[in-house]
């Protein structure tokens, strides 16, 4: 009975984990397809030699953000 419960669970966690795989897979192909970044327009002050490595991850992050918020907002920012 024990044995019977543990390649259930076995079972259980394999098709999860390949599901997980299959919606990764999914995500990437998608974000690749529809999600087009022109690498011209990204200007971080970090890249240009001035800065140390801080200030390129928190430019790097900065503008993340902004990428998300835009991506996710309705067009108006506040201040």
């Amino acid at each position: 009975m024990l044995d019977q419960r543990r390649r259930a669970a076995r079972l259980t966690t394999r098709i999860s984990f390949t599901l997980v795989l299959l919606m990764g897979f999914f995500g990437w192909w998608y974000a690749t397809r529809n999600w087009n970044v022109d690498p011209a327009s990204i200007q971080i002050a970090g890249l240009t030699g001035e800065g140390d490595w801080v200030d390129f991850a928190s430019a790097l992050g900065e503008r993340a953000l902004q990428i998300f918020l835009g991506l996710t907002g309705d067009g108006t920012t506040s201040q």
